[in-house]
Order: C-alpha cells, then sequence, then structure tokens
C-alpha cells in the first residue's frame, strides 16, 4: 500500500499535504474522507495571519488512483504581495473550518521582493491604525466590535493582497458603509479602485480620507497616485509633496516621486508640444534640470528642442551634433539662472 493509499483508508477527519511553493502559489491537498464530495477552504498561514485562502477542488490523477475519492481535492492559491518585502516567513497550510494544520512541515518562503505598481498601506499597519480610530471619540460607539471589524479588515485585506480585488472592493464598501466617511478603509478602498483601472473613482474615496484626516500622508499619497494615472502630473507632484511633508523621512515617498518626475516628463512635454506650446516644453524642461541636473532623459529631451537634427552624414557629425545639443542646453540653463537672479535683485 502506498503512502497516498495509506492517508485514504485513514478514518482522521482531514486528511492532506502541503506540497510546496512554486513562485507566488501555495500547493497541495486536502480530503475529508467521511465526506468525499466536500471541497475543503484552505488558509495558508504566516505569522499567524492569512496570507493565502481558497478551495481543495482541482483534480489530481494520483489521488484518484490512489482512492482518494474522486481525486478533486488539489489546491492551489495565490499568496500575499506583502510576502515579497525582503523577509524570509514559515508557512503552513490548515483547514479553515477546523483550524487542523495538514500534514508537512512548515515551509519557508523569501526572501523574495516585488513592487507592487504602487505603495499600499501594509495590513499590520492597518490594523493597528484601525484600533487607534476606533478610539477617537468619532468612532467610540464602535470600539465595543473592534475584534469584528478587525476580522473584517483581515479579510478585506486577504482578498486585496492575492488579487480578488473586486472582491476586496465589495468587503472595503460594507466596511465603510458601518463606519461611516474615515480615513483608513477608504484609502483602502480607493487602492482597490486603482488596481481596478478606475483612477477617478479611487481620487474621490482618497479626498474623503484625506477631508477625515488631513494629517494622513496615505490618503496625499493616494491621491498622488490617482492624479499621476489620469495624466495631471502637477497637481499628482503637489500631493505627494505634501505627503512628504507630513511623513518627511520615509524614503519610500522621495523615490515615488522621482519615479513620478522621471516617468511623467515626457508625457508632460508631449503634451504640450501638441498644444503647439513650444516654448513652454523648454521652459518645463530647464526648469526640471536646474532641481534634478543630473536627469539625463531631461537633457536629451531639451537637446532635441533647443538643437535641430543634422542630415549631415559625414563621419565625426554625430559628434558634433552632441556637442552642439550640450552646448545649447549649458548656454539655455545659464540665461534662465541669469534671468532669474536679475528678477530677485530688482
Amino acid at each position: 500500500m502506498n503512502s497516498l493509499s495509506a492517508l485514504a483508508a485513514s478514518s482522521t477527519e482531514v486528511i492532506g499535504h502541503f506540497d510546496y511553493i512554486l513562485d507566488d502559489r501555495a500547493f497541495g491537498w486536502a480530503f475529508a474522507p467521511a465526506h468525499p464530495q466536500k471541497r475543503l477552504t484552505i488558509e495558508i498561514v504566516a505569522n499567524g495571519e492569512v496570507v493565502a485562502q481558497g478551495l481543495a477542488e482541482q483534480f489530481r490523477e494520483d489521488l484518484q488512483t490512489a482512492g482518494i475519492g474522486d481525486g478533486c481535492y488539489l489546491f492551489d492559491l495565490q499568496l500575499s504581495h506583502e510576502l515579497f518585502d525582503g523577509e524570509v516567513y514559515s508557512l503552513t497550510a490548515r483547514v479553515a473550518d477546523t483550524g487542523g494544520t495538514l500534514g508537512g512541515d512548515p515551509l519557508p518562503f523569501g526572501p523574495e521582493r516585488r513592487q507592487p505598481s504602487y505603495p499600499q498601506i501594509p495590513r499590520a499597519l492597518g490594523l493597528s491604525m484601525l484600533a487607534e480610530l476606533i478610539n477617537q471619540p468619532n468612532y467610540s460607539r464602535f470600539a465595543g466590535n473592534l475584534r469584528n471589524f478587525a476580522q473584517a479588515y483581515r479579510l478585506a485585506s486577504r482578498l486585496q493582497e492575492t488579487g480578488e480585488v473586486a472582491e476586496a472592493q465589495s468587503a472595503w464598501e460594507t466596511i465603510n458603509s458601518a463606519l461611516g466617511e474615515n480615513p483608513l478603509s477608504y484609502c483602502k478602498l480607493g487602492e482597490c479602485l486603482m488596481l481596478l483601472g478606475h483612477a477617478d473613482e479611487a481620487l474621490a474615496a482618497f479626498r474623503v480620507a484625506a477631508g477625515c484626516d488631513l494629517r494622513l500622508h496615505w490618503a496625499h499619497l493616494g491621491m498622488a497616485n490617482s492624479l499621476f494615472a489620469l495624466g495631471q502630473f502637477e497637481q499628482a507632484e503637489e500631493a505627494l509633496q505634501m505627503a512628504i511633508a507630513l511623513q518627511p523621512n520615509d524614503t519610500m515617498l522621495a523615490k515615488r516621486l522621482k519615479y513620478m518626475q522621471d516617468h511623467g516628463l515626457p508625457q508632460r512635454v508631449e503634451l504640450l508640444l501638441n498644444q503647439q506650446q513650444r516654448e513652454a516644453a523648454i521652459a518645463l524642461l530647464k526648469s526640471f534640470l536646474l532641481k534634478r541636473p543630473d536627469s539625463t532623459q531631461a537633457c536629451a529631451l531639451l537637446g532635441d528642442l533647443l538643437c535641430e537634427p543634422s542630415d549631415n552624414t559625414l563621419p565625426g557629425m554625430t559628434q558634433l551634433h552632441e556637442l552642439r545639443k550640450a552646448q545649447c542646453i549649458l548656454e539655455a540653463l545659464l540665461d534662465d539662472v541669469e534671468t532669474r537672479l536679475d528678477e530677485t535683485i530688482e
């Protein structure tokens, strides 16, 4: 009798195994011998938090061959994006209904690092913020239900982190319906709407969050991300500068600002050129370079506007053209600085 057959003959309430992790998914199987038609809900747990959940319902031929029901007991679960933070985790698999742990040793995961499309409030921080929120006078009537709200927050977070974004949106809306306007879960709703590609709706949600608490830098960061997605680059930078002013020691915000500036600059220049505003595009690039003189992208864009390309294909002409571009850029910047100095003196 092989190992699977031996397990099938067991009278244990649930049998199964946490097999392996591949990329960002957890695999294994689970079966209730007394209820062979039942598809069990499996949770993957790290540090006490559920980081993946789903049914063990997919077909695996070797399970059927071993006499384990109809063989449809495989689970293949998406892991939370929060596990990709460069830390090492120990993952276990358990049955959601009973809390019973599946067979197999805990599996190590990490260190893996992947950057999300934009920063989002981490789950642990959000739970801490939720407890602080409900202790505030405006929300104190919910203090007796903190545990229920925390469970709802965990569910919505797990859905969002594992890509079930539409379901997460519904969960955040349910929380907001119960709490009313609040800074935390309106930020999380905004994050979901951004993931769904609804930047305009996300912006509205982040504005509600900021209106509830102007000191919450996550709300201003969310507005910046939404405005950037909508092509409102200047307003996006202003919102992000506000977030940085509120949280000056957060290096992530400075990196995000640089990202927005670098990726938004070509689009801003193209928009001005399409509107026949060449001088405004040049002024934008000069201003950008005076703040960020290390930007090769801004140098290239400004050089192309100031120095028309040459049709001459003689040897050395390419290098000469690049030299002329550099000279034009330097002269333009010096003129700009001189003008600003004159205006200051006057």
